[in-house]
């Protein structure tokens, strides 16, 4: 019984041991933006959740500093606001990046950390419940602002749209286009609008001279 009693004791040491250890071992983490440098494309990041300590006492990570931010693509790459309180995933790399950081390429080990906090890099996009898109629509590909009052919609019934608030654009798989609404339909040369063609329409009311002919009839 006291044999029993020891090594659950000594697994439940060990259990805890491991994990204070573990938590010096960074993986990902979610967390937000405190600050973006639009030079150097770095952020300075707030981990989103409390640590515990051996006492079960909870406290607020330090933030981290001059993290790279994710922007994706190689020569052709998506560029976009970051403002703090944006949401994102922080990830923290196997070995140090400082060299990397600077350099670029294959860079040298200054510092032999191993998933460290320092060497942290910042994937935006993935939101808390309370930070969800507004009016998300699950069609196609859509690049809006957060509000949804701008975009360009590429629907998955071929149809492109874009809207600002102000005004909108629609071009339809038929290639027919919509302007506010009113149909543009292109046929070669020839352009027509609410069924008028622009090339060879006629109008009334027509007096040769100087004078302002009415609005065009076909």
């Amino acid at each position: 019984m006291i044999e029993t009693e020891g090594r659950a004791r000594n697994a439940r040491l060990i259990r805890d041991a491991f994990g204070e250890l573990m938590k010096d071992v960074c993986t990902s983490i979610p967390g937000h933006v405190l600050t973006f440098d639009p030079v150097t494309q770095c952020a300075q990041v707030q981990i989103g959740i409390l640590r515990v300590d051996v006492n079960d006492a909870t406290f607020t990570l330090k933030p981290i500093i001059e993290v790279p931010v994710h922007f994706p693509g190689g020569d052709y790459c998506v560029e976009y606001q970051i403002d703090p309180g944006c949401e994102g995933d922080i990830l923290f790399s196997q070995r140090c990046i400082d060299g990397w950081v600077q350099s670029g390429g294959v860079a040298a080990n200054p510092i032999g950390r191993f998933h460290d906090m320092q060497d942290a890099m910042f994937l935006p996009g993935f939101r808390s419940q309370p930070n969800v898109l507004p009016g998300f629509q699950n069609n196609g590909v859509r690049l809006r602002n957060r509000e949804g009052t701008q975009f360009v919609w590429l629907k998955n019934d071929n149809t492109i749209l874009m809207q600002n608030g102000a005004g909108s654009f629609e071009l339809q798989a038929d290639g027919t286009f919509l302007i506010n609404g009113l149909t543009i339909t292109p046929d070669g040369d020839v352009v027509t609008a609410q069924g008028i063609s622009l090339d060879t329409h006629r109008t009334r009311g027509v007096t040769r001279g100087n004078q302002i002919s009415d609005g065009p009839t076909i």
